[in-house]
């Protein structure tokens, strides 16, 4: 939790000591609860892991590349696919859970909606700053990275433990974690989504959609865990996405320390981002050509008619389009709070030398 290096961002702060002793009760209680329902569904309901998950859509990119835009325009068709929203990757991983909200769901609708209504409140009060660098909302699509957390596997976890080493692995996944935990690991992921198919798609008549930059270091084991899966990568030059994920991770750091980032930990960041881009490009290499959809940012934040239909016809989404807004505060889908200056030529050129099979 804390360091004794005074240049380290986990070295005693008020704003880190406060952090700790907010979020390590909350966490810890809500993985005692959750693993406590994760477990019972082995008891109430045996059959979820024989529950198909037939061609998942995956949008797999680097960071800041659009990925959310993409995903909540996709999300548009509630009949078309399914997908996990925060507060059910939050309060209802198991089953049991679920089923649980859903009927307070409808009470609550019954009554007019005072729970929903008063949780919506509370909400604008207490991630107004996330908003603004992210699309987020407990109603809202989001990244089921965070699932993994009632694992302690997700890379969310990094976020807690600034400038450390504790989670290298994890962030070269495919390379540097054993086969037995990989399979473990992903194993435990493939059942959380049996999960909620189980719950909101039984007949199998949705596609489940999943959205995570984080899986770009993963997609050899997604193969093998979906192999019928279908990728959808984003591209956007390395000049955006790399400087614009260093502000949005030390943003985020932020979040649980006062002890501003340092030039070494941006230095490590970038290290790891043209690793996902190398693992990535070597694992899609591997996958059938019809499983894999690469899309150019910018023909998709202008909404290009071609490359919609050509997303339309990938997914199967005879109704699919690219939308405007992501609420009445935006204009464009795509656009973030998130500050950040380009990358110079000179580091672009030496980052692209890295980087062959990407053309810009």
């Amino acid at each position: 939790m804390f360091s004794f290096n005074v240049k380290n961002m986990r070295f005693f702060n008020l704003k880190r000591i406060f952090m700790v002793l907010l979020m390590c009760p909350i966490f810890i209680s809500l993985l005692v609860i959750n693993k406590f329902f994760i477990y019972l569904d082995h008891i109430l309901f045996p059959r979820f892991k024989n529950h198909k998950v037939e061609n998942p859509v995956f949008i797999v990119s680097i960071p800041r590349s659009g990925t959310t835009y993409l995903y909540h325009s996709l999300a548009e068709n509630p009949n078309k696919f399914t997908y996990f929203k925060l507060w059910e990757i939050i309060t209802a991983p198991s089953i049991t859970q679920k089923y649980i909200f859903k009927t307070i769901i409808k009470i609550d609708q019954i009554m007019g909606a005072p729970i929903k209504k008063g949780i919506l409140w509370l909400e604008s009060k207490l991630i107004p700053n996330l908003k603004t660098i992210h699309h987020l909302g407990l109603d809202l699509p989001e990244e089921d990275e965070a699932i993994l957390l009632w694992d302690l596997t997700s890379l969310y976890l990094n976020f807690f433990y600034p400038d450390s080493h504790f989670f290298d692995d994890l962030l070269l996944f495919d390379k540097e974690v054993s086969e037995t935990r990989r399979n473990k690991i992903m194993m435990s992921y493939r059942n959380y989504v049996r999960r909620h198919n189980y719950v909101y798609n039984r007949d199998g008549d949705k596609t489940f959609l999943s959205k995570n930059p984080l899986m770009m270091c993963k997609l050899e084991s997604l193969r093998t865990f979906f192999p019928d899966a279908k990728i959808i990568q984003i591209i956007r030059s390395p000049k955006e996405t790399l400087p614009s994920t260093i502000s949005l991770n030390n943003a985020l750091y932020n979040l649980f320390t006062s002890k501003k980032s340092h030039e070494e930990l941006d230095k490590r960041t970038k290290k790891f981002l043209i690793q996902w881009y190398q693992m990535a490009n070597n694992a899609l290499s591997q996958y059938p050509i019809e499983q894999v959809l690469n899309i150019d940012f910018i023909k998709m934040i202008n909404r290009d008619v071609d490359l919609e239909e050509q997303i339309r016809k990938f997914v199967n989404d005879k109704d699919f389009k690219l939308i405007f807004e992501l609420n009445s505060n935006k204009k464009l889908k795509h656009q973030s709070g998130n500050k950040y200056h380009k990358l110079g030529q000179k580091e672009f050129d030496t980052i692209m030398a890295n980087l062959p099979f990407l053309k810009f």
